[in-house]
């Protein structure tokens, strides 16, 4: 995979950092996206807002000219929010809907030419939050599960193209992620151990490598999805209702 340009959206840090880096190691040319600069050395950083039409096109005008092609496409950028449907905030949940989806999606029509030459990869990254439903995260999973319907049926319009595409959907990461969240609610501490993301990293690299589709990470986490979903959703219901203390 020596030489090839990626481009990451949410550089700056979590998820986004740790990919730069390892794509980096492997030999990779490294473009970053985020509002901050980053804190790690990259080929190119671009300092744009990507729910921002302008800043899109920019970002690919900027990317074709140093590269003139992208063989990945990383969709990373995204936030959380936590609060119920009755309490949270209208505008923040457009917000967040801005970027978790729609900023997704349009940066992603962007890229498609370059991607179409290279023959290249998108990845998104979505969330197992987009697979199983969580109280006072409700408006997050929505927003996930819309990146999941997203991928899973870009994959299929582009095959014809060789493009590919791989839906990415991390568990318990130690990334910060709940300190940067927007809402009024604190979330609960989660059961089991969080793993780094630079071994989810790693893991996306593999995942890449191999062409595969989709990568769950920590590994258990299809396990736990499973249970919740099929076997005993009546247990993870009434467990939820005491953690986010919703009990009567």
């Amino acid at each position: 995979m020596k030489g090839k340009v990626t481009v990451i959206t949410g550089v700056s840090n979590g998820i986004g950092r740790a990919i730069a880096l390892n794509l980096r190691n492997h030999g990779c040319k490294v473009v970053g996206i985020s509002r901050s600069q980053p804190d790690i050395e990259l080929d190119l950083w671009v300092c744009a807002d990507i729910t921002i039409g302008a800043d899109r096109e920019r970002i690919r005008t900027e990317v074709e000219k140093c590269f003139g092609r992208v063989d990945l496409l990383v969709n990373n950028a995204g936030k959380g929010l936590y609060a119920t449907w009755e309490e949270l905030d209208e505008a923040e949940l457009r917000s967040l809907f801005e970027l978790n989806f729609f900023a997704v999606a349009a940066l992603t029509r962007e890229f498609l030419p370059l991607l179409k030459n290279s023959q290249g990869t998108i990845a998104n990254i979505s969330s197992v939050a987009g697979k199983i439903w969580i109280p006072c995260m409700g408006a997050y999973c929505a927003s996930k599960s819309s990146v999941s319907m997203f991928s899973n049926s870009l994959r299929l319009e582009l095959k014809k193209y060789s493009v590919k595409v791989l839906e990415v959907c991390p568990g318990q990461i130690n990334t910060g992620f709940s300190s940067r969240s927007m809402g009024m609610r604190k979330p609960p501490d989660s059961p089991g151990r969080s793993a780094g993301p630079e071994a989810l990293a790693e893991a996306f690299y593999r995942a890449w490598k191999r062409g595969k589709s989709a990568l769950v990470y920590p590994g258990w986490m299809n396990w736990a999805v499973a249970t919740v979903r099929g076997v005993f959703p009546w247990f993870y219901n009434h467990y939820s209702l005491k953690v986010w203390n919703l009990e009567d």
